[in-house]
């Protein structure tokens, strides 16, 4: 049986990297990326391990004193019974309290409900999840498989060339009012913050261009990686998206989504 601790990286990032992913080309002030795609597979592991508790004395203590009590004819007086005592549970471990070779659980999340709609495609910003750029990089390397590996070689390259210090996933909820489909395309977006404006590195849960037919939804992250020299963390964030594309047609205008991160 797999220790409870393994889990851990998937508990850092929130279950995001446990779904297929396609890596795609940085934007302007992002490192440059490989391509991957598929699923992740956790195969991390750790030292520490739980110890379980001992039989309960007291159910046991108690089991035989209602025996006694009830006389030879109870089913507690069969031969065997007294003596078998019942386990107490296996006490619950908090997994957010365990450190990995990565150390300490080190996440700022925020939880957002920022919308903006352009022609009926409406794009909606759910949550986003900043964490120092090397820690990230090794949550990765820890999670392990082709796909989290070469994520974690596109963010190690960014702070290599670019001096990279954070990892920002931002959860989007894309859905589509209108009547025939739409196309919005994720490449292109840009991170404002720290004065400075930033390009995804990767795509979780889906491509780059998310298509999205008429009545449904789609949710996907983005992650990007961002340089701040101001202070420890990145501070409020603008997410920008070009317009949808629309029966074909690419619309006007820009979507601009307001993160207002710590």
């Amino acid at each position: 049986m797999a220790k409870p601790q393994v889990l851990l990286p998937l508990v850092v990032v929130g279950g995001m990297l446990g779904i297929a992913f396609g890596v795609q080309p940085g934007g302007s002030g992002g490192g440059t990326p490989a391509r991957a795609s598929g699923n992740i597979e956790p195969t991390a592991a750790v030292s520490a391990t739980a110890t379980p508790r001992a039989a309960s004395p007291t159910a046991v203590s108690t089991r035989t004193a209602q025996g006694s009590a009830a006389g030879p004819s109870t089913t507690a007086d069969v031969a065997g019974v007294r003596a078998t005592a019942a386990a107490s549970p296996t006490p619950v471990i908090d997994l957010t309290r365990e450190t990995t070779q990565c150390g300490s659980l080190q996440e700022t999340p925020t939880t957002l409900s920022v919308e903006q709609s352009i022609s009926g495609i409406s794009v909606r910003a759910t949550r986003a999840a900043v964490y120092p750029a090397e820690y990230f990089k090794c949550i990765l390397m820890a999670t392990g498989g082709q796909e989290a590996n070469a994520l974690a070689a596109s963010v190690a390259k960014a702070v290599r060339d670019n001096g990279a210090t954070h990892a920002v996933l931002v959860d989007l909820w894309l859905t589509n009012a209108a009547k025939d489909f739409g196309q919005v395309n994720l490449r292109t977006a840009s991170l404002a913050a720290a004065g400075a404006s930033f390009g995804p590195l990767a795509t979780l849960g889906g491509r780059s261009e998310v298509v999205v037919s008429s009545g449904q939804g789609r949710a996907v992250t983005l992650v990007i990686t961002v340089k701040n020299t101001v202070g420890a963390n990145t501070g409020p964030m603008t997410l920008t998206l070009d317009g949808p594309m629309a029966s074909g047609k690419q619309v006007a205008g820009k979507y601009q989504l307001f993160l207002p991160t710590p």
